[in-house]
C-alpha cells in the first residue's frame, strides 16, 4: 500500500485536499449566486464522466450504461431524497442551501472510486478484465453523477417554484 502511495503524483493529493474543501463547504448553511450553484454540480459530473472515458474510451456502451446510471440515480434522488429547505431568493438572485454531509461523501466516493480504478489498470490486475467490470463501473460513475444531477434539478425547482410565487403576488 505504501509503495502505491509513495507512486501516486502529488497533484492527486492537492486535488483530493481541494475536493475535501469543496465537499466541506456543503456542509454548512450557505447562500450561493445563482450560477455558482450549478458548478459544482457540473463539475462532479464532468470529473465522473472523465473517470469513464479515460478508462473506456468514449466507448458506446460505456457512455451508454453512464447517462443509464445518471438518468436512474437523478429520477430516484429528484423524487426520494429532495433537499429540504432549500430554496430560491429572488431579490439577491441566490439560492439559499442548507448544510449537508452527503455531497461531502459522494465527492469523496468518485475521487476513491478513480483512484482505486487507476492503481488497479497501473497494476495490471486481472479484475479489470473481468466481463462486468466495466458495465459495472460505468453504471456507478454515472449513479455518482445522476446525484450531482438531482441536486441541480432542485435547484431548478426552487428557482421555478419563487418564480411562480413572484408572478402569483
Amino acid at each position: 500500500m505504501m509503495q502505491i502511495l509513495l507512486h501516486t503524483p502529488a497533484w492527486v493529493f492537492g486535488l483530493l485536499a481541494g475536493l475535501v474543501i469543496l465537499g466541506l463547504q456543503q456542509a454548512r448553511n450557505r447562500e450561493v449566486a445563482r450560477w455558482l450553484a450549478y458548478l459544482l454540480p457540473a463539475g462532479m459530473v464532468i470529473l465522473s464522466l472523465v473517470g469513464v472515458t479515460s478508462n473506456f474510451s468514449a466507448h458506446w456502451l460505456a457512455l451508454s450504461l453512464w447517462l443509464a446510471g445518471l438518468c436512474a440515480m437523478a429520477l430516484l434522488g429528484y423524487q426520494l431524497m429532495p433537499v429540504k429547505h432549500l430554496h430560491y431568493l429572488a431579490e439577491s438572485n441566490r439560492f439559499y442551501i442548507p448544510g449537508s454531509w452527503m455531497p461531502l461523501l459522494v465527492i469523496l466516493a468518485i475521487f476513491f472510486t478513480k483512484y482505486c480504478v487507476a492503481v488497479l489498470v497501473a497494476l495490471g490486475n486481472p479484475l479489470v478484465m473481468q466481463t462486468g467490470f466495466m458495465p459495472t463501473l460505468c453504471l456507478i460513475y454515472g449513479g455518482f453523477s445522476g446525484y450531482f444531477v438531482a441536486r441541480a434539478l432542485g435547484l431548478v425547482r426552487a428557482f421555478y417554484a419563487s418564480e411562480k410565487t413572484l408572478r402569483a403576488e
